[in-house]
């Protein structure tokens, strides 16, 4: 496998929904996971190129003609300016609605709409919101928290003289990474009554800092790690999101190449049979075939119609496909453009498998709850040890006019808290249950590596043989051409049979169709292995910008 496996061959396209992920100003190289020295390319003449390789199956109708993804959406016709529209042509238009030109389509214009318009995209990004402030919440433990509290009132009666009274409280809260926590409560109070006022106010100063349980920065900050782990999961799940998109959209869209070279293959089979019916219907006038022998012709017209309804069928149902997955106007009429190049299999194992162990949303995941499951046991064990806490406080309070009772007064005390818990199993309970939760995490690991190396292996393997069935279902088809060409010459001399030129037709069907299926499976799984290795989204420039 070259060193440039995975390399994207084009300007990334954007994940975040701007403008700059609308479909391409200049087109490349449809496919390759590295710049092939030798690839196959797909004309839409008959044949071979100058190297022999097989190539792809005629794209003559849906090859672009500059080079550029030149797809629109549909724009609604509307009335020329100060010219109101007739009534005949409202009732026309109302009655008979136009049909959308086809617009030509690119794969990598399709990856760019759909990187931006579809659904799960879209949803992903908004989960995003939820979870970068979840982030924010969790990396604010250690900021002060305030709190403000005021209360006014009045009482009065009949008996007693009216009275007005305004109380106000503010704390603040520190958490340090040490474990300790440091609370400052400050009080104010007021007090009116007829002829007389006081005031009170003091504050105060506590301190609580562990010394075994809780105690530590590896403990306190364990949960500030967590959330950071979290948002890394995060940032890979929607990695995988796009890159299942990515490859959805890519599959959907060789779906639809592959419905239309269907039907083109199909019009080329009705045509070569109505062509046969024109010349028995010859052989007939000339005396040299019997009458009844043209119904055999005429079944096998009627039968390539019949696969031609099926082809149409199949095509309008492959387009609804990818107009769902780039939430196109359903109007619409995509025509998917052929890729251009059949790119060769890497054959590098050993560089596939250190790609898919650094890019595998998957196993990065398993990495990362793998780290979260060890600060879990860290915390677990710090939760059995005995609780031995330092305490300590500080407070000072003072009065005016009537609420002056004793002047100005402060106090301090400082200790030490120790709580040692007995016969109590359910302490260690948890800290089982998080080394057994890592003990399990590491054998997951280890079954996971395993299974991509067996999952990579099997993928270039697929790969290897998908190509090897372009080179022979290509001679397959090239074969078939000529049979034809040659029973056809001889139908003409009455040297050969109307049932063995048919035979000889189905043939040739079923070879161009095998032709055309082996090159989208090949393309396919290229795909699969770039998916298997977490590379789709590099190797079509698709890059994570959060929005």
């Amino acid at each position: 496998m070259p060193a440039t496996l995975g390399q994207p061959t084009a300007a990334p396209l954007s994940a975040s929904g701007g403008a700059a992920a609308r479909p391409p100003d200049e087109n490349r190289s449809a496919m390759g996971l590295a710049t092939p020295s030798a690839v196959v390319s797909s004309p839409a003449g008959k044949g071979k190129p100058a190297n022999g390789k097989p190539t792809q199956g005629k794209a003559g109708n849906a090859k672009p003609t500059n080079g550029k993804a030149t797809y629109v959406k549909p724009a609604q016709a509307k009335p020329a300016k100060n010219q109101p529209a007739t009534a005949t042509q409202a009732a026309s238009s109302a009655t008979k609605p136009t049909t959308p030109a086809p617009q030509d389509l690119t794969l990598e214009a399709a990856i760019r709409i759909a990187v931006v318009d579809n659904t799960r995209v879209k949803n992903a990004y908004l989960d995003r919101v939820v979870q970068k402030y979840d982030l924010y919440v969790a990396e604010s433990k250690f900021s002060p928290k305030f709190l403000l509290t005021t209360e006014v009132g009045a009482q009065g009666g009949n008996r007693q003289d009216g009275q007005r009274t305004g109380n106000i409280a503010g704390t603040a809260t520190q958490l340090l990474p040490t474990g300790a926590s440091i609370t400052f409560l400050g009080t104010s109070q007021a007090l009116f009554t007829l002829g007389n006022w006081g005031n009170a106010h003091g504050w105060t100063v506590n301190l609580r800092q562990p010394l075994l349980k809780g105690a530590g920065l590896d403990v306190n900050t364990a949960s500030v790690r967590m959330a950071q782990f979290n948002e890394q999961a995060n940032i890979l799940r929607l990695k995988q999101t796009l890159m299942s998109t990515v490859v959805s959209t890519i599959s959907a869209f060789r779906s639809l190449v592959q419905s239309t070279e269907s039907l083109a293959i199909s019009e080329q089979s009705l045509e070569r049979s109505r062509q046969t019916l024109a010349i028995n219907q010859e052989r007939i006038a000339a005396g040299r075939m019997a009458a009844v022998d043209i119904y055999q012709t005429e079944a096998d017209v009627a039968s390539r119609e019949v696969s031609l309804l099926q082809s149409q069928n199949s095509l309008d149902a492959a387009r609804l496909t990818l107009i769902r997955l780039l939430d196109l106007d359903p109007a619409s009429q995509p025509r998917a453009l052929a890729e251009t190049t059949i790119p060769p299999v890497p054959q590098d194992r050993q560089e596939a498998l250190r790609l898919a162990f650094e890019n595998r949303p998957d196993y990065l995941s398993a990495l990362l709850s793998y780290e979260i499951a060890k600060l879990n046991l860290l915390v677990a064990e710090n939760s059995t040890l005995w609780s031995l806490d330092l305490t300590g406080s500080y407070n000072q309070t003072a009065g005016l006019g009537q609420l002056d009772t004793q002047g100005t007064q402060d106090n301090w005390n400082v200790g030490l808290m120790l709580s040692i818990p007995l016969n109590d199993p359910a302490i260690r309970q948890g800290a089982v249950a998080a080394r057994i939760s890592l003990d399990k995490f590491e054998n997951d690991l280890a079954q996971q590596r395993l299974d991509i190396e067996v999952e990579v292996i099997n993928a270039l393997r697929k790969a290897e043989i998908s190509r090897r069935q372009i080179e022979l279902s290509t001679q397959g088809r090239e074969l078939a051409q000529k049979n034809v060409a040659v029973q056809t010459e001889k139908l003409k001399v009455g040297r050969t049979s109307n049932f063995e030129l048919l035979s000889y037709q189905n043939a040739l069907v079923n070879a161009q169709n095998a032709e055309v299926n082996a090159i989208i499976s090949y393309l396919n799984d290229l795909t699969s292995l770039e998916n298997t290795l977490g590379i789709v989204l590099d190797r079509w420039g698709v890059t994570l910008v959060e929005r």
